[in-house]
């Protein structure tokens, strides 16, 4: 009895659309009725490929002289004849073709109750945040306590991660059929709490250390939180595509860096990224304490530029 093989029809995120069980010598691929597998894509020939079987047992797919050709699943050169691998991939006109074997290995079935643990640990994680929150406006808050320095910037922050969450579900949804929802609002969340992580590191280090750098770049860990979130999202979207979707992350990254770098040197802005606009307490403070000789030597010396640069013609 001929080997049975099973020839898939995957959508452009890698999505089964149809299977075929077939067997494994001589299925014919096309638009005809008289094919194996019947393809609805008019850039596809009536009969345009064959899948063979070698005296090895090797999968290959040929074309039958199509006018448009076969192709390997991310090639770009015409082929006459493709071994199938342990992939199965290949391309005819806009339809892409995946072949498996009868014995392929799948995983194992998704159990029940486990969207419930990850709603419990979207919960758990969002009282982290809010609390973490809280204790950030906390410390920054020297005036007289009132409810809307705290319910308004949490409020925002909930509305934000909400409104992140449902466009990345709903784009879930769309282009690969589920909105995982709970799942996307853990990776939303763990991104807010990335932001709390180097939102606080960047004022804690520019406070206690004088790292006025650390301060003035803390844009770049915002962004390359919200970068890995945008990647994580995305995986799960297409996860056949992860390297591809972090590659054009990164990219967008390194602009959003450049153009931050660019509006940073204006002079305009420049005035804007002193380090010290959040007050700590003192017992954060790390760096020693200058002592009063090396302080007015300081002065001095800003005093000497000052007095040089007020004699320079404009």
């Amino acid at each position: 009895m001929d080997e049975v093989i099973w020839v898939e029809v995957l959508s452009r995120h890698r999505g089964v659309l149809s299977r075929h069980r077939c067997a494994a010598d001589g299925v014919r691929v096309g638009r005809s009725y008289t094919n194996d597998v019947i393809l609805d894509d008019p850039y596809v020939a009536p009969e345009h490929v064959q899948i063979v079987r070698d005296g090895e047992g090797r999968l290959f797919v040929e074309d039958l002289g199509s006018a448009n050709g076969l192709y390997a699943a991310h090639g770009r050169e015409r082929l006459a004849r493709l071994a199938l691998g342990d992939e199965g991939l290949f391309r005819i006109g806009h339809s892409l073709i995946r072949v498996r074997r009868s014995e392929h290995a799948v995983g194992p079935e998704r159990v029940f109750g486990t969207q419930s643990h990850a709603w419990a640990a979207a919960g758990a994680l969002g009282v982290l945040v809010l609390a973490i929150g809280t204790g950030t406006l906390w410390l920054g808050d020297f005036g007289e306590p009132k409810a809307a320095t705290y319910v308004l910037p949490l409020l925002g922050g909930t509305i934000l991660v909400a409104v992140w969450t449902a466009l990345w579900s709903i784009a879930a949804r769309i282009f690969a059929g589920q909105s995982r929802f709970e799942r996307n609002l853990l990776i939303a969340l763990l991104g807010a709490l990335g932001l709390e992580a180097v939102g606080i590191a960047s004022e804690i280090g520019a406070f206690g250390l004088s790292w006025s750098a650390l301060a003035n770049e803390t844009f770049i860990g915002y962004l390359a939180v919200v970068a890995l979130a945008s990647i994580a999202h995305l995986h799960e979207i297409n996860p056949a595509r992860t390297f591809v979707s972090a590659s054009v992350v990164g990219l967008l990254l390194v602009g959003a860096i450049t153009v931050e770098r660019l509006i940073q040197s204006e002079p305009r802005f420049s005035a804007l990224n002193s380090y010290d606009r959040t007050m700590l307490p003192p017992s954060l403070r790390l760096a020693p304490v200058a002592n009063e000789s090396s302080f007015f030597t300081s002065v001095e010396k800003l005093r000497s530029r000052v007095d040089a640069d007020r004699a320079e013609a404009p």
